[in-house]
């Protein structure tokens, strides 16, 4: 009877996983032997500021969870693995973990997957290098301004002529 309450403890922590990864915006594993447990509650705490998770399983679990939504293609887990899950925004939690792992480099980061697509450790190592969606709508907006703010300008320099000169006067003064 023991046998089989462990083997649905098993089963129900594999459902749990996967729900976990259908649910997130990205997630991704990391090799994390050889951080101290201080180490290692320093990076949950960098991860909760961007409400990412990092959560430890078994290889085994990891395996049966990615397979389950269809990516067989991390079940090359090997040593003691975490998974980060990112809530907001697929590149918080690589960011967080690239940045720590600068400071420790115990820290490994390995394959995940980013907006559904499987991604192997590089293109994740990429990903952090992304700016986040807020960073990317600023640059938009100011891409879209500057052309704006250079036709204000012209046309002001049309209608005030006596502008122009004083604005040439000012820029060979400090030339």
């Amino acid at each position: 009877m023991a046998n089989q309450s462990i083997i649905n403890a098993k089963a129900d922590a594999v459902e749990k996983l996967a729900q976990k990864m259908s649910e997130s915006k990205s997630y991704f594993l990391c090799e994390y032997a050889g951080l101290t447990v201080s180490q290692f509650e320093e990076l949950r705490a960098e991860l909760r500021k961007e409400n990412c998770l990092v959560k430890v399983a078994t290889n085994n679990t990891i395996t049966r969870a990615s397979a389950k939504l269809g990516h067989e293609e991390l079940n090359k887990t090997e040593g003691p693995s975490c998974i980060v899950f990112s809530n907001n925004e697929s590149v918080d939690g690589p960011k967080i973990v690239a940045t720590f792992a600068k400071k420790n480099k115990k820290l490994k980061m390995k394959d995940g997957v980013v907006d559904g697509q499987y991604c192997t450790d590089a293109e994740i190592k990429a990903v952090a290098q992304l700016p986040s969606r807020q960073g990317l709508l600023a640059m938009l907006a100011g891409g879209l301004y500057q052309p704006l703010q250079q036709l204000a300008f012209g046309l002001n320099m049309i209608a005030n002529p006596e502008s122009k000169e004083s604005t040439e006067a000012g820029a060979e003064a400090q030339a």
